[in-house]
């Protein structure tokens, strides 16, 4: 036996009112064929009773009977019962006030007298194929109701899932990114424990680059890249001697300068096994191709990736502010001058103009400056104590410098035949170049 077979079968009930006793019998004659639950009563009030203790699923009523009629009947049953498929028997002479009740909604059919068997059949299976129908609809509304109540809470289970998950992913890319900062930490602090690599200089050119960037609209992770790159873009240096970049680049013989660009073949090698880092590695191996193609390998314009445009910008400013390009340190408006000269051959002019025309980047902010007597000027304030070559104090720290000691530094390194290094402070410098 099938699940379907075993479930309890359903037994439609069918309600037959008439006050003569033989229509009932007759009733009850033409109807055993059916399979139904047949309940006969002779009265109005007999059929309300077993219609207030029994699910009943079709009533048929004869039109006139005492006390109560058909019409008024099954007008009680729409009201108290309307599911319930209702049917009247009618003569001839009632048609009129069943026509009316039909056009009321208190009566689904009439049939008039006398039946046909079989026509009265039709009208009770259709009767019960409706009650089914609604029956049906209302399991379905259940139904759906019921998942429509499941499906909201595995909406909720599902939506406290994604944001746990959510919370997850968020927690394992922080970590990543975490390990990635400290993996590009422990890269540039390999270049700053070097004695001879200054990493302070590497903070100013990768702050000075990102600035850049930033001004030149490029996407938050470009920036990023480019940032990082200036702070490591002298990892090459660790694989050259010391004699190939410890003097200025203008002092270095032939050679000596092809060696020391070279470092950006070196930092590619030693970066090659970190495939994430390859776009910084890129920027970094052609931070020296010039504009107009003269550069190390050759590459034009446009050829060159935008980083390396902005980093080889950030990187010479701060060689010409440092002394490493030509061994004299520079004032910011000199340096930017002297980078102008170079307008779209060495440097982009785009990405220049940016930094010749802004005047609130390219101040020291880690690297002190260190000048000689006659790149001094008044207002500049000294960042450490000033000695001779006796160590005998010349000027204390702090010391906001005048005319006058200006001029006696410059007679003092007339006397002994070569330059002070005097430390500046930096944010007084561009301050006392402006003010003059």
């Amino acid at each position: 036996m099938s699940g379907n077979e075993a479930q309890e079968k359903v037994i439609f009930t069918v309600l037959f009112v008439d006050d003569e006793p033989n229509i009932l019998r007759a009733i009850k004659r033409a109807l055993f064929t059916l399979d139904i639950n047949l309940l006969l009563a002779e009265s109005g009030a007999k059929a309300l009773e077993l219609l207030s203790s029994q699910d009943v699923h079709v009533v048929i009523s004869d039109m006139k009977m005492p006390q109560m009629s058909g019409a008024e009947l099954l007008e009680q049953v729409a009201l108290r019962y309307p599911d319930t498929f209702r049917v009247v028997l009618t003569g001839y002479a009632d048609i009129e006030s069943t026509i009316k009740a039909v056009n009321q909604g208190k009566i689904h059919r009439y049939l008039q007298k006398p039946w046909d068997n079989q026509e009265l059949i039709r009208v009770i299976e259709e009767g019960l194929e409706r009650v089914k129908l609604k029956a049906e609809n209302l399991r379905l509304q259940h139904l759906t109701r019921l998942q429509n109540k499941k499906l909201k809470e595995i909406n909720t289970s599902l939506e406290t899932m994604v944001q746990k998950r959510t919370r997850q992913i968020k927690a394992a890319l922080n970590k990543i990114e975490k390990h990635n900062l400290a993996m590009e930490q422990v890269l540039f602090n390999v270049i700053s424990i070097n004695p001879n690599i200054d990493g302070k200089f590497a903070i100013e050119v990768s702050e000075l680059a990102t600035k850049l960037a930033k001004m030149a609209k490029l996407d938050k992770d470009e920036v990023k890249r480019i940032g990082y790159a200036g702070l490591i873009g002298e990892l090459g240096l660790l694989g050259l001697h010391t004699d190939d970049f410890l003097a200025p680049f203008g002092k270095l013989n032939y050679q000596q300068q092809q060696n020391y660009l070279s470092q950006t073949k070196q930092a590619a090698l030693i970066l090659a096994p970190a495939h994430d880092l390859l776009p910084v590695s890129e920027i970094i191996e052609y931070q020296f191709e010039h504009f107009n193609g003269s550069g190390l390998y050759n590459k034009v314009a446009k050829e060159i990736p935008i980083g390396s445009r902005v980093l080889a910008i950030a990187r010479d400013y701060w060689r010409l502010m440092t002394g490493r390009l030509s061994g004299v340190e520079l004032l910011a408006r000199d340096a930017k001058l002297e980078m102008k000269k170079h307008t779209n051959t060495r440097y982009d002019g785009e990405i220049l103009s940016l930094l010749l025309e802004a005047e609130d980047i390219g101040k020291p902010q880690h690297i002190q400056a260190t000048l000689q007597a006659t790149q001094l000027q008044a207002g500049m304030v000294l960042s450490q104590n000033l000695y001779n070559d006796s160590h005998i104090l010349i000027l204390p720290e702090g010391h906001v410098f005048s005319e006058a000691t200006i001029h006696k530094l410059r007679m003092f390194e007339k006397e002994k035949g070569k330059p002070f290094s005097i430390l500046i402070e930096p944010e007084k410098q561009e301050s006392a170049v402006t003010e003059s």
